[in-house]
């Protein structure tokens, strides 16, 4: 039978012992725990890194959509814009392009030098006699060439219905009889004047169309219509 004064003093030991185990909060367990807080703040910080790159994914993505649509633009630009034969030139911002020659020639020869250049190397403009669309073009021209220059309208077809060489719409510019653009008077001279040029001052006089003088030679998108060739 055991002693029980021996079963008392052991149970007591066992006591002590499972005292000496305990661990209070703020102790090493605590800090267990405080590390492994530690690992999940690491974790976080991780993740966070991770989700950098995508985040500046959309920012790529709108980029070289701003480019695609750049190049696009470039495109539609570059389509939009006339290929002229070489000796063509614009002036200004201007998407036509002019060649001038000093040469003096009649209407007629003007017109057609200037018609068969679109045989040389143009590949989707058209070249043929000046024609003037507004008083925005003829101030842009007035500093290119030295005046007296055959431009491409005539009244040959219709006596006193000035035409010009393209159907370039020009809103009837210039109006017949309207001080400027034409010169003093002009139009005045019937049938014996039925082809129009620059004066010197840039306004428009008609004049014989046997007369020479040196001509202006334009390229865009508008064909010869053949008025007066």
């Amino acid at each position: 039978m055991t002693n029980p004064g021996s079963r008392r003093t052991a149970a007591v030991i066992a006591l002590a012992l499972a005292g000496c185990a305990f661990r209070p909060a703020g102790g090493d367990d605590g800090d267990a725990v405080d590390a492994g807080t530690g690992d999940d703040a690491g974790e976080a910080d991780a993740d966070d890194d991770g989700d950098a790159a995508p985040a500046d994914a959309p920012a790529a993505d709108a980029a070289a959509t701003d480019a695609r649509a750049d190049a696009a633009t470039d495109a539609r630009l570059d389509a939009a814009l006339p290929s002229c034969p070489t000796g063509y030139a614009p002036i200004g911002n201007s998407t036509t392009q002019y060649r001038v020659i000093e040469v003096g020639v009649t209407w007629a020869t003007a017109a057609l030098d200037c018609n068969d250049d679109d045989d040389l190397a143009a590949v989707n403009g058209h070249t043929h006699l000046l024609v003037v669309g507004d008083d925005l073009e003829k101030a842009a021209l007035t500093s290119q060439f030295s005046g007296n220059t055959w431009v491409g309208l005539t009244d040959q077809l219709v006596e006193g219905t000035f035409s010009w060489v393209t159907a370039e719409p020009t809103g009837g510019y210039p109006v017949v009889g309207q001080q400027p653009p034409w010169d003093n008077g002009d139009p005045d001279g019937s049938t014996a004047e039925n082809c129009v040029r620059f004066k010197n001052s840039f306004d428009f006089e008609d004049k014989p169309c046997l007369d020479l003088n040196s001509y202006v030679c334009e390229c865009d998108r508008f064909a010869p219509n053949g008025s007066g060739t």
